[in-house]
């Protein structure tokens, strides 16, 4: 289900009957956990091979390749649209936020979870990799890591939403320990591997739902917002 209960956080928000978007939505995962809720759920991914690998584990979801600044499918078709730890990738936020004003209901709901600006953004695991690649001049062709992963501040998204969105409810959480496992399970990853990793994975999930659940308010390394469209 994920690194912790971001998903559980955007289910409580959903409505029964919904049609979704699930944009970013890799392999799938999210985006079958979203039925749970949802009546219908579609999912978009720039990556060919993501695509393909959610086509086949989820034949029952209609997954189309696509990216955020170019959503592929028509105006006012959606009742949700969520985005899960995926603005902070994108190449233009400004672009993003217009498709998707674009493609939601007249009152349709967008539902966002990203990394908050908070005491302990510095941690990052996702941005070490990218100060290595700067240093070094190497390139990478994964989609969305080219740039720096941003984290956002309350007033960031109340600036980016201006004219677009109105907030609904903000989840503010996490301080410490989930930059703090992040970081762990990287290490282990690179001096033990990827298979001695996984396995740790569920125990250390505990520490990082744990984390989720407070609130740290301004100090959060997590945001989730439920925002309506104007």
């Amino acid at each position: 289900m994920g690194y912790f209960n971001r998903h559980e956080l955007i289910i409580n928000w959903l409505e029964k009957d919904d049609r979704g978007l699930d944009i970013g939505c890799a392999e799938g995962i999210s985006t079958n956990f979203l039925l749970k809720k949802c009546k219908e759920i579609y999912g978009i991914d720039p990556s060919n091979e993501l695509i393909q690998k959610a086509r086949k584990d989820y034949p029952h979801i209609n997954f189309k390749i696509g990216c955020a600044e170019k959503i592929p499918f028509k105006d006012q078709m959606f009742d949700a649209v969520v985005m899960s730890d995926v603005l902070e990738h994108v190449e233009n936020e400004e672009k993003s936020l217009e498709e998707i004003y674009r493609v939601l209901k007249p009152n349709g709901k967008f539902l966002l979870t990203a990394p908050h600006k908070g005491l302990f953004s510095f941690m990052d695991v996702d941005n070490y990799s990218w100060y290595y690649r700067k240093l070094l001049k190497i390139k990478t062709d994964k989609i969305g890591y080219q740039n720096k992963h941003r984290h956002y501040s309350l007033e960031d998204l109340e600036k980016l939403f201006e004219n677009k969105f109105y907030l609904l409810n903000v989840y503010r959480s996490s301080l410490i320990l989930l930059p703090l496992i992040l970081n762990f399970r990287l290490l282990i990853r690179k001096i033990f591997g990827e298979k001695v990793e996984i396995k740790m994975k569920p125990y250390l999930k505990t520490l990082m739902d744990l984390d989720f659940s407070i609130r740290f308010g301004k100090f959060s390394f997590y945001v989730g917002v439920c925002a309506k469209k104007i």
